[in-house]
């Protein structure tokens, strides 16, 4: 389980009305001198160009990092403050939940051509920047070849009650993109819609893979107690520095694996990659780390976005930091993709667009959660003194939460939530309840609406 995190008094009961704002500001970036050793190259299956490094030219400079400012778009309301980076990928840059005072994506504190990305060319290499938060991997996996162009953005008639910034690569005769990061006013989540649209006269067979760069808690790493949360019993390889795992396309048991539980940052040893299989089964996927009381939740169609990928560079043995950053700093990688694994494509006909909605929120003060949706993540657990119940909620909620076992209801509680004050509870269990049966977890709103439900059979005792 864990132990709740005291979240700061001050920002536990916001005063002022909910409203969300947009606005752009100049933040700074240790840069290395990459740009003037990079060349175009173009992709002619997909009629797409962009810039690629030549390392060995840029290495015999020496080159060393240089502050410089870069343009963050900002949408912000009282438990959230996104920023979007729409010179570098369009990637989304930075989550800053209010009530912690912590950033959940990983922040690289310069940005250093990596030796990772799509497969090198002409003497030239890929030089993908690990710069944190959430890049758009399009049209081929490993990152894709927009993640460190400039995109277009747009931040579409904001509201007091919502915003959004929408980015944008739309170029005539290719792939195009377009995602709107939306904010509402009073929610500590944000929507994430994007549309792919086929501008060329013939079927498109591309991939495409969403990549968000975790490091909850605070301290810009994760620590050996984060969990990774992949409600799956089966994963397949994709790469691994640890021989003791399986190989590269084979199966391997999830969450445990010859007695090693993986969901555990700590419990790895050497990096690993691997996704869920045969596919996404639930439409939810996360980290939490215990040590710091928080994580980030992921909800999203696992019809549409059928493949989620897991990424660590390792624990005991990882791969050096120096490789993409100067400060020691780390990360892991949720990834989420059309298609099942890298190794499949994605086909739209000439002119047809493809589009679907996730929801994004970071949570705290529940421990690991075993459900999510759109409207927030339960955690449930079973120990000595009874089922531990936890809810974190999206948005203020007041109602009423019932625990089921076996389908008679053992708790009917009146609760008061918000984002910065989830419920977390301790409900004894009648001793004629079964060994093991179902428990049903409902929450409703004082219109008698069910805002969450889950239901789960467990060992109770």
């Amino acid at each position: 389980w864990h132990t709740p995190t005291a979240l700061p008094a001050a920002l536990l009961t916001p005063t002022a009305a909910p409203t969300v704002s947009v606005y752009e500001r100049q933040i700074p970036l240790n840069i290395y001198p990459f740009a003037a050793f990079q060349r175009e190259v173009t992709d002619p299956q997909f009629n797409w160009s962009w810039r690629m490094l030549d390392r060995a030219a840029y290495e015999a400079a020496q080159p060393q990092p240089t502050p410089q400012m870069v343009r963050e778009v900002v949408l912000e309301n009282e438990f959230l403050r996104l920023g979007v980076l729409p010179d570098l990928g369009g990637r989304l840059i930075e989550c800053y939940y209010k009530p912690t005072r912590h950033q959940v994506f990983y922040r690289n504190p310069v940005l250093k051509p990596s030796p990772w990305g799509p497969p090198g060319r002409d003497g030239l290499e890929a030089g993908w920047l690990a710069a944190g938060g959430v890049e758009w991997g399009i049209p081929v996996e490993e990152h894709g070849y927009a993640w460190g162009s400039p995109w277009g953005y747009d931040t579409p008639q904001p509201s007091p009650d919502e915003a959004t910034i929408t980015v944008f690569q739309q170029p005539q005769g290719r792939l195009q993109i377009s995602v709107d990061i939306t904010l509402r006013a009073g929610e500590a989540a944000f929507t994430v819609r994007t549309r792919l649209t086929n501008a060329t006269g013939q079927e498109a067979t591309f991939k495409y893979w969403l990549n968000a760069m975790l490091a909850p808690g605070g301290r810009n790493r994760p620590g050996p107690e984060l969990r990774v949360i992949l409600p799956i019993n089966e994963v397949t390889v994709h790469s691994t520095g640890d021989s003791a795992l399986p190989a590269s396309g084979q199966a391997m048991s999830w969450p445990i694996f010859q007695g090693r539980d993986l969901s555990r940052l700590g419990n790895w040893r050497q990096y690993l990659g691997f996704f869920a299989r045969p596919a996404a089964a639930a439409g939810f996927a996360g980290v939490y780390d215990l040590a710091a009381d928080e994580g980030l939740v992921r909800v999203f169609p696992p019809d549409v976005m059928r493949g989620v990928k897991i990424f660590g560079l390792g624990w005991s043995d990882p791969l050096p930091a120096m490789l993409y950053t100067d400060d020691g700093s780390s990360y892991v990688e949720l990834h989420g993709g059309l298609a099942p694994t890298f190794d499949e494509r994605v086909r739209l006909g000439a002119g047809q667009t493809l589009y679907w909605e996730e929801t994004w929120f970071p949570v705290a003060g529940i421990g690991t959660f075993v459900y999510a949706d759109q409207d927030g993540a339960i955690n449930l657990r079973a120990t000595a003194q009874g089922l531990q119940v936890a809810v974190f909620p999206v948005r203020r909620l007041s109602g009423e939460l019932t625990v089921s076992v076996a389908g008679a209801a053992i708790a009917s509680l009146p609760v008061t939530l918000n984002p910065a004050r989830p419920f977390e509870k301790v409900i004894a269990v009648p001793a004629e309840v079964p060994s093991r049966a179902p428990v049903a977890i409902q929450l409703l709103d004082a219109a008698g609406t069910a805002i969450l439900q889950f239901e789960q059979e467990m060992t109770l005792r």
